[in-house]
């Protein structure tokens, strides 16, 4: 990925320009989306705590459901990812030089996920992924070429008839939207290298979370209570493992988090509730879907808590991280004062012939830039160019939270499985600011070739003027060509 290993943790440099962009996406994941979200066949349905969302594509022949009675469980797959970027344009805040820059990126990833059950109400399961990664431009090493992403690893116990007891590192799913997720609290820093980058890919292969988790079923409902642990210090958003293999809790446990979550049925609105507390984040949350019809779902997620503004908790993550120095001001000029701010996603999906379906949504950050912070970035930029650092921080830190940049952004999804011909797998979305009109497009084809072999294609453009949000991105494009062997 061109421009982002200055402000990207390793776990994620094929990932360069994904919605929140700091370049254009690009690494390589290990399965379309409907294979991805089959990996969710594997965990007892009642462990997982997100409500029902929106419907999503069939998954390919090779992943059709087990049967849940079968002691061991696994899924491994060997997939190849081949990347190659647009050379780079013209931009008006310069990129940061030690950014160091590549046209091309082939990454090959042995893939498993496995659930283990000794005991009736007992079960294990481990989800990982191992990389070798070449790239034009950059020797062979270690640091470089090897990484490993333990995405999961945990053990669940049922003591009593639908109460269940979890422990490890879990990847804790929240929210009913699909391009930005206020209640997922515990996206951030979790990243890592995908093909694909729509959000519900990116969320379903991302890094899980060291903690404690408790949750009980009722009929009509459900409450869980998740406690993460510190057990690292915050580390610089470029942080990397020389050995490539590091867990990185640096990323996911570098605060003490507790999550408390309550869902009930009332009037078809299947509302969930949400108490998250984190120093200097702590938040409440609300999720509500509703069927109108046959063919539309309604939803709406709002998460609010005391906060600053974006700008300035990047520019207090870099000063405690020692990635700025001390006396670097909040660029874009912002208030370092914390206040209520309130995060909203609300949309609706609609499928069409029970096949094709049409998701849009409207995304509201208050955190993020306005107007007149745009200008500011973009009149600082290209002023000094001194100041592309700090200012180039900002939207790479907002990557890593996986937050969006902009105040207002709308989001469209379109799936179409078995398009044209049985087996294709069509797919395309778009971010769009609403503030300046740029456009971070990304389209996809899948094909199943056999139970064992699938190939797809990604497209992404980012698409504005040279003063937008995705204008102003180094690579106006990106191909990928994946390959996918299911063992």
């Amino acid at each position: 990925m061109r421009a982002m290993h200055a402000i990207a943790p390793r776990g994620w440099t094929a990932l360069a320009g994904i919605t929140a962009g700091v370049a254009v996406a690009l690494g390589p994941t290990p399965a379309a989306a409907a294979s991805e979200d089959d990996d969710l066949a594997l965990i007892p349905s009642a462990v997982r705590d997100a409500p029902a969302k929106p419907p999503t594509p069939a998954p390919p022949p090779a992943e059709a459901a087990r049967d849940a009675s079968t002691p061991l469980r696994a899924k491994l797959y060997v997939e190849d990812a081949f990347t190659g970027w647009s050379a780079p344009r013209d931009i008006p805040v310069p990129y940061p030089s030690a950014s160091p820059t590549f046209d091309w990126q082939n990454r090959t990833s042995l893939d498993v996920v496995v659930e283990w059950r000794p005991w009736k109400r007992l079960a294990l399961r481990l989800s990982d992924r191992a990389n070798v990664v070449e790239q034009d431009g950059l020797a062979l090493s270690s640091r470089q070429t090897f990484s490993n992403n333990l995405r999961e690893a945990y053990v669940t116990w049922e003591p009593a008839r639908n109460l269940y007891l979890e422990a490890g590192r879990i990847n804790v799913r929240n929210g009913v939207a699909l391009g930005f997720n206020p209640t997922d609290f515990f996206k951030t820093r979790t990243l890592v290298g995908q093909a694909s980058l729509d959000p519900s890919v990116l969320r379903q292969n991302r890094l899980g979370t060291l903690m404690l988790r408790a949750q009980q079923i009722w009929n009509g409902g459900s409450a869980s209570v998740a406690f993460a642990p510190k057990v690292a210090d915050p580390s610089p958003v470029a942080q990397s493992d020389p050995l490539g293999v590091d867990p990185r809790f640096y990323a996911t446990n570098a605060a003490f988090r507790l999550l408390c979550t309550v869902g009930f049925d009332a009037a078809d609105l299947a509302p969930q509730l949400f108490a998250y507390a984190e120093q200097y984040r702590s938040k409440v949350g609300l999720d509500l879907t509703r069927p109108i019809g046959d063919a539309i779902v309604a939803y709406a997620e709002w998460a609010g808590g005391p906060e600053a503004t974006l700008a300035a908790r990047a520019n207090a993550y870099g000063v405690e991280t020692g990635t700025l120095p001390a006396a670097t001001p909040i660029l874009p000029p912002a208030s370092a004062a914390r206040r209520f701010r309130n995060d909203v996603a609300a949309g609706a999906s609609w499928t069409i012939a029970t096949a094709l379906t049409l998701n849009l949504e409207y995304h509201f950050h208050e955190s993020g830039f306005a107007h007149d912070d745009w200008r500011q970035w973009f009149d600082l930029g290209g002023a000094s160019p001194a100041l592309a650092g700090p200012l180039w921080f900002v939207r790479g830190y907002a990557l890593d939270q996986q937050e969006p940049v902009a105040q207002h952004q709308a989001f469209v999804r379109l799936d179409w499985p078995n398009a044209l011909v049985n087996h294709l797998g069509l797919g395309a979305f778009a971010f769009v600011d609403l503030l300046d009109g740029s456009v971070l497009a990304q389209g996809s084809a899948t094909y199943f070739l056999s139970d064992a072999w699938t190939i797809a294609a990604y497209g992404t453009a980012n698409l504005g003027a040279a003063r937008t949000e995705r204008g102003s991105l180094p690579q106006a494009a990106s191909g990928i060509l994946q390959v996918v062997h299911y063992l």
